[in-house]
């Protein structure tokens, strides 16, 4: 049944924070209208799948999308200062920034602006795709994406100004401070751990927890010679090994389930290869045969601290996952990059407004058992969504026939007993 002029109060009151961005009652009409649609399930979302599901006609939605001049920005800002304001929602020093790219196959879209074959981590291997690096704010009590900036790849028809991830990185770290939002490290994997990313990150007096690829050049004593050279971190391993064992150090790492794993460590101060920062880098043997190799540019951060800050960094990628899964992040059928972002800043605003909603406990009166994800969140509201539809339907005899197209005039008698 398609949504019927719902007005569930707590979705009112989040809607109206966002009416200054539209210059007319028309858009604002037609923003709440998506976003209470974003709330259904589709087997492919689209503006004709959202318009069949709504009072709005395809049209319409292609305008707003297409010409209407509203700010992307504009609604993130006020977004990220409703999530702020309150003590349920905010960030806080207790958490991390996280930054990572993420990838939304087209594989059929030839046309589309930004799309290129390049490695999407959702498939494992090279496919068609846009491509957003976000940054995400994480804790061990939250996570909500924080920004997101459109990756154009230099080989892109004309690209206007072409900036690489590393700058886009960059400008969300920038964009986070700017806004005020509070968090104890960046955090990134170790294809963002860049020379350059790393002392922009320090020159920021920020701390860095990152990971770093094994064939990375670090500044090590050989064990041998005794003299100090750059080594790269598979050789490095193999001499902790040979040489080390005994100096390896154990710690506790939680696990999912609640109980902790003890896992083996050697650390130290040191530089990477073309990098003026000094680093702590710490070997974690999780395996004898799986070793990660982590950064942090707080030279005096413990290593439990250390690895659990880097740990923190899955919550981005649950972001991503809930995103597309959730709110059809990726399902968009639209050519140009505005159009693009304009659906992307639409899936974050419904994906806060099931966060909100959830963190607020706006449904703990209305449902004996209230969701506790954002999954679990969005089937309520829908299911809401449609009680409040039909609820308005059967108040409105007329708009009921009329919606449904009916001719007899039988049925339309029976409307109205």
């Amino acid at each position: 049944m398609p949504i019927i002029n719902p007005r569930i109060r707590f979705i009112e009151k989040f809607l109206a924070n966002f009416n200054s961005v539209f210059s007319t009652k028309h858009q604002r009409s037609i923003f709440r209208e998506f976003i209470y649609a974003m709330f259904s399930d589709y087997k492919r979302m689209s503006l004709a799948a959202i318009a069949n599901n709504t009072a709005v006609n395809y049209q319409k939605l292609q305008y707003f999308f297409s010409e209407s001049g509203w700010s992307i920005q504009g609604l993130n800002d006020i977004r990220i200062k409703i999530l702020q304001n309150q003590r349920t929602t905010r960030a806080d020093n207790k958490g991390i920034l996280a930054v990572d790219d993420t990838a939304c196959p087209k594989p059929h879209a030839q046309k589309t602006e930004g799309a290129q074959v390049q490695y999407c981590g959702c498939l494992g291997k090279e496919e068609n795709a846009n491509v957003a690096v976000a940054s995400c704010f994480v804790s061990n009590s939250k996570h909500f994406p924080v920004d997101f900036k459109s990756y154009l790849p230099i080989t892109t028809p004309n690209p206007k100004d072409f900036k690489s991830k590393l700058d886009l990185a960059k400008e969300l770290i920038d964009d986070a401070v700017n806004k005020k939002i509070p968090f104890s490290s960046v955090v990134v994997d170790a294809w963002y751990t860049s020379t350059d990313l790393i002392e922009f990150v320090a020159s920021k007096n920020l701390t860095l927890v990152a990971e770093v690829k094994i064939n990375r050049s670090i500044f090590f004593t050989h064990p041998q010679t005794k003299q100090w050279r750059y080594l790269t971190g598979d050789k490095i391993i193999a001499l902790i090994k040979e040489f080390y064992p005994h100096k390896l150090k154990t710690i506790a790492i939680p696990q999912a389930d609640g109980t902790d794993k003890n896992t083996l460590y050697y650390s130290f101060k040191s530089k990477l290869r073309d990098c003026s920062t000094e680093v702590q880098v710490i070997f974690i043997f999780d395996k004898w045969s799986n070793i990660h190799v982590l950064i942090t540019t707080d030279l005096n951060m413990p290593v439990r601290s250390a690895i659990l800050t880097y740990l923190l960094r899955w919550g981005i990628e649950e972001s991503f996952r809930e995103l597309k899964d959730t709110f059809c992040f990726d399902q968009y059928q639209v050519r140009h990059q505005e159009q693009i972002q304009k659906h992307w800043i639409m899936s974050f605003l419904a994906w806060t407004l099931a966060y909100w909603i959830k963190q607020n406990g706006c449904l703990s009166k209305i449902l004996n058992e209230p969701p506790q994800t954002i999954g679990e969140c969005k089937q309520a509201i829908a299911s809401l969504i449609v009680i409040d539809s039909s609820f308005l339907l059967s108040k409105n005899k007329e708009l009921a026939a009329s919606l449904y197209n009916i001719k007899s005039e039988r049925f339309k008698k029976n409307l109205q007993n």
